[in-house]
């Protein structure tokens, strides 16, 4: 049996699931989070405890119609997806309730983003392949990253799917396939709270989950991404369906040091 990862202690990661006003264009929405929202939350979050990491991951429209011309199935109705690293959910809730937050930060969020059905996801996670990235407030031009949202087999219990996945479908990934050789980065996030629904930014609603675990994979180009759905096709065992998701990478905050497991 192949080794098992591990889920890490020290941090949490959370990801919302954006979508735009619909007042506004996609090509606005765009740039008002990359050029202008990016700097309102970093200079909110500076000087603050337990901010680790922030990234803004922008659909790729060309690679997701490729997928989508390929016959794949791809995730749908979003327009952006958010990343945090967190010290603890601890810190995560009291960054997200001050009330710098609710006078500053809420209300440029409301000029482009529908809190009411974007979704909030918390995750521990375990880091397989590591590398480094250099904040910016620009997109990432070394970075090809693919979002795959997975839903467990019918039959698995949570427990036997996260042991799965930790384990043979980390070895299947990296060991047995060629991309093994071209990931720049490889992470599984898996639910902390997998029996709570999912609830939406502005909290006054929530939804039943629809996957079970989300895995960031980076490479220095789409190519080998490409090639993921043979990779999880090979891995029936554990994991039922698959959504893939092509986004550009601006790294906005990163004070993570080279991590290796």
């Amino acid at each position: 049996m192949p080794a098992q990862h591990a889920l890490r202690t020290d941090r949490i990661r959370t990801l919302i699931f954006l979508r735009k006003k619909s007042s506004i264009s996609y090509e606005e929405f765009d740039q008002y989070w990359l050029q202008v929202h990016s700097k309102v939350f970093a200079n909110y979050v500076e000087g603050k405890r337990g901010i680790l990491k922030y990234e803004q991951m922008h659909i790729n429209l060309a690679e997701k119609a490729k997928l989508k011309g390929l016959g794949l199935a791809v995730l749908e109705g979003y327009d952006g997806v958010a990343l945090f690293d967190l010290n603890s959910f601890d810190d995560s809730s009291a960054l997200w309730s001050t009330d710098e937050y609710f006078s500053v930060v809420l209300p440029d969020e409301e000029k482009f983003i529908d809190r009411a059905t974007s979704l909030v996801f918390r995750f521990d996670l375990a880091t397989i392949v590591d590398s480094v990235a250099i904040p910016s407030y620009d997109i990432r031009k070394d970075t090809a990253r693919m979002l795959v949202l997975v839903a467990r087999r019918e039959g698995r219990s949570m427990a036997e799917f996260t042991e799965s996945v930790l384990s043979e479908h980390a070895r299947i990934l990296c060991e047995d396939t060629q991309m093994g050789m071209e990931i720049t980065k490889y992470e599984q996030l898996h639910l902390a709270f997998p029996l709570e629904p999912i609830k939406t930014l502005d909290e006054l609603s929530s939804v039943p989950r629809e996957w079970d675990e989300v895995e960031i994979i980076d490479a220095c180009s789409y190519d080998p991404l490409f090639r993921l759905h043979k990779t999880f096709a090979n891995d029936s065992a554990a994991l039922g369906g698959t959504y893939l998701l092509p986004v550009n990478v601006a790294t906005i905050i990163d004070k993570d040091a080279h991590y290796s497991v």
